[in-house]
């Protein structure tokens, strides 16, 4: 008679030990998931100071073609042309260049004579190098023209992009939805708004006001058009014929902003996220600028309460309060800026803002830098005297 040796016992898991393992697994993601999220920001903002350090160096490459002139946004009563336009041939965008035309207006709907697509289909392009990495969904945020004397014109019912047609000469959609513009993140700096001038005298300095600002508001139907110690680095040319070069910058290009974030526009955003709610959202609440065509999409500064809700009266904050002013409360063609745009500082980078200097260095902008300070750095011959604890 044989005998039979019992099966090896198998013993499983238990259900506390399955608990507690999960548990642990928990604890561990928990841990792991901001620093992943982190670091993932950490190269977006790293991606956004490259393309502004391209920025820097285009704008270089284009003045040591032109004796030095800076590629500044022309706006008159004819023709609007954006900075970023005039740097397309240094970006590696010649292709796109060659076939759009400056001296006409970016939202041209007919085709130049010796081109063959209209410059608002050219508009519609989206261009790398001029968008935030961080900045969210950049491929519904076409800015359209609120000029209601261009072709076409409508305000959007709802927000969506034109559709290029099969021949690439058009959109098929367009008399629905007039979003062509593609967008930008960033913005040249122009000006200090004269609102936050510190006109006690002697000067007491003042964080919440500008040692150096513009000699006048903007004028009503252009912009600042008063040339002033107050100008940033690339004013705009209204019709004046302003040619800034690099050597206007005496205050020093590595101390003087060229041009800084300004992300997330058409769309209206404050510190605490998108601003639409329940009674107002776009296109009725949204900022004039955005579109990288548009010289609108230049940035003056004005300064903010911090939660970007009002504008140069008593202002506390310049960077990441809010990416511009809401078009409820600056109409285009009237109000405060005019037919100007109202971009503000701001980027989803939760430090600070990345901005690129005169000499094509890249810095990210601490969210609590005080207006005077930040003023100072973007005026190009304030001559403002800052002491060493004033840093940036």
């Amino acid at each position: 008679m044989s005998i039979l040796t019992p099966a090896r016992l198998r013993r499983g898991f238990t259900l506390v030990e399955l608990l507690v393992v999960i548990a642990i697994i928990g604890t561990l993601v928990g841990l792991l998931l901001p620093a992943v999220q982190a670091a993932r920001e950490s190269a977006r903002r790293n991606s956004c100071s490259n393309n502004m350090k391209q920025i820097g160096v285009a704008t270089q490459t284009f003045a040591d073609g032109t004796g030095g002139t800076l590629p500044n946004s022309l706006r008159t009563a004819g023709l609007r042309l954006g900075f970023f336009v005039r740097l397309l041939p240094y970006i590696e965008r010649s292709a796109l260049f060659d076939r759009y035309d400056p001296t006409v207006t970016w939202s041209r709907n007919t085709a130049s004579s010796g081109f063959t697509i209209p410059n608002y289909v050219l508009a519609a392009t989206r261009i790398n190098s001029y968008e935030c990495p961080s900045a969210p969904n950049p491929d519904t945020r076409f800015d359209y023209d609120p000029q209601s004397s261009s072709q076409p014109y409508a305000v959007p019912a709802t927000y969506a992009k034109a559709v290029t047609n099969a021949a690439g000469t058009d959109f098929s959609n367009v008399s629905a939805s007039p979003g062509f513009c593609a967008p930008s993140d960033y913005g040249a700096t122009i000006y200090v708004d004269a609102a936050l001038a510190n006109t006690t005298s002697p000067l007491v300095p003042n964080d919440n006001q500008a040692d150096k600002a513009a000699a006048a508001a903007p004028v009503a139907d252009r912009g600042n058009t008063s040339p002033s110690t107050g100008d940033g680095l690339l004013p705009k040319d209204y019709g004046d014929g302003s040619k800034p070069k690099f050597s206007d910058a005496t205050d020093g290009l590595s101390q003087t902003i060229l041009a800084a974030e300004s992300a997330g526009r058409p769309f209206l955003y404050r510190k605490t996220g998108r601003a639409d709610d329940a009674t107002n959202k776009f296109p009725t609440l949204r900022v004039n600028g955005g579109g990288w065509v548009r010289p609108a999409s230049d940035i003056s500064i004005d300064g903010s309460n911090v939660p970007g809700t009002t504008f140069r009266s008593s202002p506390t904050a310049v960077v990441n309060a809010t990416n511009g002013e809401s078009m409820l409360t600056a109409a285009f063609g009237s109000g405060y800026y005019g037919s100007d745009g109202g971009s503000e500082v701001f980027a989803f980078h939760p430090g600070g803002a990345n901005v690129v200097f005169g000499d094509g260095s890249t810095r990210l902008i601490q969210k609590d830098v005080t207006i005077r300070v930040f003023s100072a750095l973007v005026t190009r011959a304030g001559a403002e005297q800052l002491g060493d604890k004033e840093k940036f």
